[in-house]
């Protein structure tokens, strides 16, 4: 089924603008803040330097990576007028996240993603997100991953028409374009291949609309910029889009995938009304898409720069596939290409920082971070320090490698709550194996032809978003092996 047409009206702003602010307003338990005045805090930088370091263009990550430099287990900090911690210790990591994330909340930064993405899974709290939890998770059961794969790659090589050597395009628009594609199909049994420009404009000025600007809090979303204004009007054209989605299933009855069952979830008798079911299908468009496609635009970047590695993959994809089309069956062969694909995760993480709001105080490491206290901790941080990665800014897939050949998570290493690139405990992405499974094969499918090499002099520039994404695109020239 191929959608309607984007509507391009211009979309009502202020009108907008209230939706935003009554999305990001809503929580399912109150919200606590720390007010705490009789209790050590340790210490880090001065308010205006962690305001600088969160939101002048570019700076966060590079700001979290100076703070586990000279924090090594945690720094306090003013944000915006709330107490925040920022954990750079694999323990103090676990110990928050793991140990006490039933008493956690979101933070910051999901927080003023209501704005985009609802009261969706990946924003809900309490019984809410149970609830959510529950309705989408066997959309992601390993049977339904394993059907999955099969469309991941025939559309992967319908993709592939579209190359030809010598070709120069934006890598991260075109594996956008190819993600979007996937998640259209497999979750949402539509075409999105024709939405794909639409979708990718309305990502990029949401993005560098809110970024990182949404760590600070919701009220930024009350100052008046063109910024704002351009993501307000993206965050309409996305609610149009996924509208025309549910209204066309509802129209044609039980289609078999995600959406279809979302719309026919019942608890207790009572089923998700439309603004749910959007919520719902924002979150797996924008989360679902967004950061495979930034996975896979690292990673061919990687493989362009280091061309004895991209040699060491080829060789495992000649072995194993010899030119045939990969499926779910291959993927314990291809250790090599998901080891690949998870250094590529490692250096450059699609979600490089992750928040929570305490509900309850915690000791950790001799400190009391009270409740309604901010913590987070960046993958980008962690997954690049040499206190716990060996060589830990070169590009070495060989370090997934276990001794028997095998890929492991565990090779190289690492503490736990060194590496945690799809979050923790019961907020860790419900989308993990299906990201696996579709940055792996599609890698495969198209690596084994093609070698794209970046173009001489690029500006490859991070840009912390909602996720970590390139600030002038990935520019590329198509080259086949």
């Amino acid at each position: 089924m191929t959608i309607a047409e984007p509507d391009s009206a211009t979309p009502d702003i202020k009108a907008a603008a209230r939706l935003a602010q009554e999305r990001v307003s809503h929580s399912d338990v109150p919200i606590p803040h720390d007010r705490r005045r009789d209790i050590a805090r340790p210490p880090g930088p001065s308010p205006l330097r962690a305001l600088r370091g969160m939101a002048a263009p570019g700076a966060a990550p590079w700001f979290m990576i100076g703070l586990e430099r000279t924090y090594p287990v945690m720094a306090h900090m003013r944000l915006m007028g709330e107490h925040a911690y920022a954990l750079t210790d694999p323990a103090a990591i676990v110990e928050v996240f793991i140990d006490h994330g039933r008493q956690t909340m979101k933070g910051r930064g999901l927080q003023g993603a209501k704005a985009v993405l609802g009261n969706g899974l990946l924003t809900s709290e309490g019984e809410v997100h149970l609830r959510n939890r529950r309705l989408v998770q066997p959309a992601f059961h390993r049977d339904r991953i394993a059907a999955y794969a099969a469309d991941m790659v025939s559309l992967a090589e319908a993709h592939e028409a579209s190359w030809s050597e010598g070709r120069t395009f934006d890598m991260q628009a075109d594996m956008a374009a190819l993600t979007l594609a996937i998640v259209g199909r497999t979750l949402f049994g539509v075409d999105l291949r024709g939405d794909a420009r639409e979708v990718g404009d309305a990502l990029e000025a949401l993005l560098s609309g809110m970024g990182t600007r949404l760590l600070l809090g919701p009220q930024v979303l009350r100052i008046p910029t063109p910024a704002r204004r351009r993501a307000l009007e993206a965050s309409a054209r996305m609610d149009a889009m996924v509208q025309r989605i549910i209204d066309e299933h509802r129209a044609m009855g039980d289609n078999g995938d995600m959406l279809s069952m979302l719309l026919a979830a019942q608890e207790e008798g009572v089923g998700l009304d439309d603004a749910q079911v959007r919520d719902e299908a924002m979150t797996l468009v924008m989360a679902g898409h967004e950061t495979t496609a930034m996975t896979l635009t690292w990673t061919w970047m990687l493989l362009s720069q280091h061309p004895e590695r991209a040699e060491w993959l080829h060789e495992e994809l000649d072995a194993v596939l010899a030119g045939r089309t990969p499926t779910m069956a291959d993927m314990a062969s291809l250790p090599r290409t998901r080891a690949v694909v998870a250094e590529a995760i490692r250096l450059y993480p699609p979600a490089w920082i992750q928040g929570r709001r305490l509900l309850a105080d915690v000791e950790v490491a001799g400190w009391t971070i009270p409740a309604g206290a901010l913590t987070f901790a960046s993958q980008f941080a962690l997954h690049r320090s040499p206190r716990w990665w060996e060589s830990s800014l070169a590009f070495r897939p060989q370090r997934w490698i276990d001794a028997d050949g095998a890929f492991s998570e565990d090779a190289p290493g690492q503490p736990r709550g060194a590496w945690f690139p799809f979050g923790w405990g019961n907020r860790r992405c419900i989308g993990e194996q299906f990201a696996w499974t579709e940055a792996t094969l599609v890698l495969a499918t198209l690596a084994q032809r093609w070698a794209p090499q970046l173009m001489p002099g690029a500006d490859v520039t991070p840009m912390p978003a909602v996720t970590l994404r390139t600030r002038n695109g990935m520019p590329m020239v198509l080259r086949r092996r």
